[in-house]
């Protein structure tokens, strides 16, 4: 499938141009903004090669395409402008909470400078290395113009903010960056620099610097917005385009400078201090905290909101450390997708799963995570364990970036310096741990979903059989829970046991932890959260009926775990139930499994008796 019509096929998917408020990308994941979420064709969209997933975050549908995503998106500007996508419908979007939205705001304004600030990063970096040996020294003319291509984003992050922030805003971009280059003005700049007092209007202001700052101008075009929007209704079109910048400069310029200045710088040093003191309290556990926890947030988004906090860094302080203890997370993802790698004999795993390594390399954990460790959840814990104990050494040993760059072995130059040994120790040996990790505990090919398997070999204690000989379908049915095995047909309930409803088994739990007895999509949760439909990765639908007649209980002494459309893998907690208050109302709470498919002839072999344990093998459905 070509790049245009992988495009064709997810705009036809997620509902139509209708449905397209707006759009845009990062480095791994298409990001739409949609009408209706509800009009999106997830299992097609999820069975189209290329796409590792689709997921909704803060109230917008991100699809995970891995680097070619910026190829996707340019395909989509050709079939359908952004233009016409982000037109005044964009009213008409969901909210998204306050937390949702300001989320997604810093992630709209930083994605399209990533680029640039990994490059000028690692310029940065090569020069600590050049003076640092003697090559070069801080007052060469070599220097100062390599220095000054280096530093001129971070010195003049406000303007190019300002162009980030007009286009999300809806701003006249040249007013923008006119406010942001007030900010920067040289006499200002001076008058800072010397620590002189002026006022405006004869108020008294407190002048603060505005190089490397990013609240201020966030403020500043925001606010610009507002004023727009009100000199649009107050002025007469014929003049508006000529007075309407006058009157913007005129007011939100000396806001900025009186009251975001100082807010900002306030806002900036408040954080940017509180987590220099946590760091200082003891930066083994931040550094192993973060290193834990960080690729959680990318799969949230979170992590954009680290963003203002590591700018701030830089600002005050010179230096940030949240990067450097960033920086084993993401390549312990790349370990764990190694680890597959070096264990699975499946080809097709091993295609997805050695370039899902390689990209960690460039600072990119998506594919890894999408690709490899979201399936395998052994693995992302192992990733977990790798990554922070990666961010706790890191953290141990001070290490530092000296400007905004995510950690790869490209930019390890902007890691130079102080602690910069044992980022490196913490880099590497967060990738080996992960991949150790997950080679012995972490992943064997009987993890595998059979629809995905290229050769395929189900070992059971009763049968065994190949993909490559029989067109049988097989798929595992793993115990709902501790307890006694209960044949269906000795289920007390004649729709069960009469097996009117499918075939199936039965479990007596001995505790109310009731967990997923298959790999799949939850596709319904009652509201009286006594029955779990859940499909599985090849399709197969299973009824998890807890108890007999307790749909009266109207949910008294039942609790759900998961939700309508939660991805569940075998173990996973699904419901939790007060077993000993079930049993003095009067109910049986015996966990019924039923293969409710339908169609094709189903045969099953049993493969426990007697005691089970919950995520043991139970029972093999084959399909024929």
């Amino acid at each position: 499938m070509t790049n245009r019509q992988m495009a064709e096929e997810i705009l036809q998917k997620v509902g139509g141009k209708r449905n397209v408020i707006s759009y845009s990308h990062c480095s791994t994941r298409l990001r739409l903004d949609l009408k209706d979420s509800g009009k999106i064709d997830r299992d097609s969209l999820d069975k189209l090669d290329g796409i590792l997933s689709v997921m909704d975050v803060a109230g917008q549908t991100q699809i995970v395409l891995g680097p070619q995503v910026q190829y996707i998106y340019e395909e989509l500007q050709g079939i359908f402008p952004q233009s016409s996508s982000a037109s005044s419908e964009a009213g008409s979007q969901k909210k998204k909470g306050f937390l949702g939205s300001a989320l997604e705001i810093i992630s709209s304004l930083f994605t399209p400078l990533i680029d640039v600030l990994i490059g000028a990063g690692i310029l940065k970096g090569l020069l600590s290395i050049l003076t640092a040996s003697g090559i070069l020294t801080d007052a060469s003319g070599t220097y100062q113009i390599l220095n000054a291509a280096a530093d001129s984003l971070y010195y003049f992050l406000p303007v190019v903010l300002a162009i980030t922030c007009a286009k999300r805003f809806k701003t006249n971009m040249f007013v923008s960056v006119t406010i942001a280059g007030a900010l920067l003005y040289p006499n200002l700049t001076a008058l800072y620099d010397a620590g002189k007092a002026i006022s405006f209007l004869g108020i008294p202001v407190q002048l603060t610097t505005f190089k490397s700052s990013v609240f201020p101008i966030i403020f500043a075009i925001l606010l610009l917005s507002y004023v727009e929007k009100g000199l649009a209704k107050l002025l007469p079109e014929k003049i508006r385009s000529r007075i309407a910048p006058f009157f913007s400069l005129l007011i939100v310029v000396p806001v900025t400078i009186t009251v975001f200045g100082p807010l900002g710088s306030m806002l900036s040093n408040t954080i940017a201090g509180f987590y220099m003191n946590l760091y200082g309290f003891n930066p083994m556990i931040a550094g192993g905290f973060i290193g834990a926890i960080a690729q959680v947030l990318v799969i949230f988004g979170i992590h954009w909101g680290l963003f203002p906090i590591i700018f701030s860094n830089i600002e005050k302080f010179g230096f940030d450390t949240i990067l450097a203890v960033f920086g084993p997370s993401i390549i312990a993802q790349s370990g764990a997708a190694f680890g597959v790698w070096l264990k699975t004999k499946d080809q097709r795993l091993k295609q997805i799963a050695a370039p899902a390594a390689l990209m960690g390399f460039f600072g990119i954990s998506e594919p890894a995570i999408y690709g490899i460790t979201l399936k395998y959840r052994r693995a992302f814990a192992a990733a977990i364990i790798g990554g922070g104990i990666g961010g706790a050494v890191a953290g141990a040993c001070g290490a530092r970036a000296m400007a905004v760059a995510v950690a790869a072995v490209p930019t390890f130059p902007a890691y130079f310096g102080a602690g910069f040994t044992g980022f490196v120790i913490a880099y590497f040996g967060a990738f080996l741990i992960s991949a150790v990790l997950t080679y012995l505990f972490g992943f064997n090919d009987s993890m595998i979903p059979e629809s995905e398997r290229a050769d395929v070999n189900v070992t059971a204690d009763h049968t065994e059989l190949s993909t490559s000989t029989s067109k049988a379908v097989a798929i595992k049915v793993h115990a709902p829970a501790d307890g006694t095995v209960l044949p269906l047909n000795k289920v007390k309930d004649p729709a069960f046991s009469s097996e009117a409803l499918g075939k199936g088994i039965a479990v007596i739990p001995e505790n109310g932890k009731i967990t997923a007895p298959v790999a799949g999509t939850v596709a319904a949760v009652y509201p009286t959260l006594h029955a779990y439909g859940i499909v599985s990765e090849n399709q197969e639908e299973f009824l998890i009926h807890i108890g007999i007649d307790t749909v009266k209980l109207d949910g008294k002494y039942f609790k759900s775990h998961v939700k309508t459309g939660d991805i569940v893998m075998p173990g996973d907690l699904i419901a939790a139930i007060e077993i000993d208050e079930i049993k003095k109302a009067g109910f049986d709470p015996t966990v019924i499994i039923v293969d409710t498919s339908g169609g094709s002839e189903r045969k099953m072999t049993l493969l426990r008796e007697g005691s089970v344990s919950s995520q043991e093998d139970l029972l093999l459905i084959e399909s024929l």
